[in-house]
């Protein structure tokens, strides 16, 4: 089981300082969601982040800034992807990016060979949206997933559910909520319960 954290989607004070810290700690991949898409706020943000981790950063927003801090990831949410031309795609992934996506409907998503991963839900009800309930049954399985595709679950997550996402065939887990009130503290927990199973 693998750990992705996604930054809450409001800018605050200290959040670059806070995210070298998580990969300080240990963190793997950070992705950098901030649907504000407010493009001076994003550059500050990157350049108060050690360049040393831009290679574990995947950005949902500014996609055209992605030269400039030689970040390499980038993140499509579905309605973004379904935009974007076969050709664009084929370009990016020639040019050495790594791309993923969300979905919110499982059937084997189209497009895999331009994807490294994807995230899929809400698994549970979500902790930072309102509302945002879950789309499967607590007997749900991923079924038919493309060769070489990882999935990771999205929506709700915290400690006590990876051995249930486990069950149901997810690669790992995508955290928003469960992480920011205590990210230090909860990503150490994190860690010792993926390591576990």
């Amino acid at each position: 089981m693998e750990l992705i954290a996604i930054t809450r989607p409001d800018y605050f004070e200290g959040e670059g300082q806070l995210i070298n810290a998580m990969f300080d700690a240990g963190l793997q991949l950070l992705h950098l969601r901030k649907p504000e898409n407010d493009g001076m706020k994003f550059m500050r943000l990157m350049r108060e982040i050690n360049p040393f981790y831009y290679p574990a950063i995947s950005i949902h927003q500014h996609h055209e800034l992605a030269d400039m801090f030689s970040v390499k990831r980038l993140h499509y949410p579905e309605r973004l992807w379904k935009m974007t031309s076969g050709q664009k795609k084929t370009e990016l992934f020639v040019n050495g990016f790594h791309l993923s996506r969300s979905i919110h409907e499982w059937g084997p998503p189209a497009d895999t060979a331009f994807l490294d991963y994807v995230f899929f839900g809400p698994v549970f009800n979500s902790i930072s949206k309102a509302g945002y309930q879950s789309i499967v049954t607590k007997d749900f399985c991923l079924f038919d997933i493309p060769e070489g595709l990882k999935v990771f679950g999205l929506g709700g997550i915290t400690i006590a559910q990876f051995d249930t996402l486990k069950h149901m065939k997810f690669d790992g887990a995508a955290v928003l909520g469960a992480l920011w009130n205590y990210p230090l503290h909860t990503l150490t927990e994190l860690k010792k319960m993926l390591k576990s199973i």
